[in-house]
């Protein structure tokens, strides 16, 4: 039979606190529809990459991520995430490693469309290809920079 976790409570400042918080900020929908769009509007603009090429790379119809990069919003209806803005996320967490490992934008671009031996392709195919290659591209880039690139 398996040992049941007990949480223990842990000093802080504020004094004794579960590990685990069970309390959550209350989620704006709202808000995170429009922090979603600026990240993209932001990976568009820094990659030089179309909403349609978005789009691909998201495995999402072309007028579905437009229409959110027109509008500056893209509907979130609960904490619970929607596939769909779980894949964005994967593309924003690429652009976050990339932007850390890489200045210059044309940098980030080379990183993308050189094929690499450890993946046996360039990560924009891997991407392009389905959603499990765009998360295999941003596990092997969480493993890189785990390892100080």
């Amino acid at each position: 039979m398996p040992t049941p976790i007990i949480i223990k409570p842990t000093k802080s400042i504020k004094g004794l606190t579960p590990m685990i918080d069970k309390t959550h900020v209350n989620f704006d929908p709202e808000l995170a529809g429009r922090a979603i769009v600026d990240g993209l509007a932001y990976l568009k603009e820094r990659l030089d990459w179309s909403g349609s090429k978005i789009a691909k790379t998201l495995h999402l119809p072309a007028n579905t991520v437009n229409t959110w990069l027109k509008n500056g919003f893209t509907p979130i209806n609960s904490h619970v995430l929607h596939p769909d803005i779980q894949v964005v996320i994967h593309l924003l967490a690429i652009h976050r490693s990339l932007e850390a490992m890489f200045d210059n934008p044309l940098h980030q671009r080379a990183w993308l469309t050189t094929p690499h031996p450890e993946l046996n392709a360039a990560p924009e195919v891997l991407m392009s290809q389905s959603i499990d290659g765009l998360i295999y591209v941003r596990q092997y880039l969480d493993y890189v920079r785990g390892r100080g690139a």
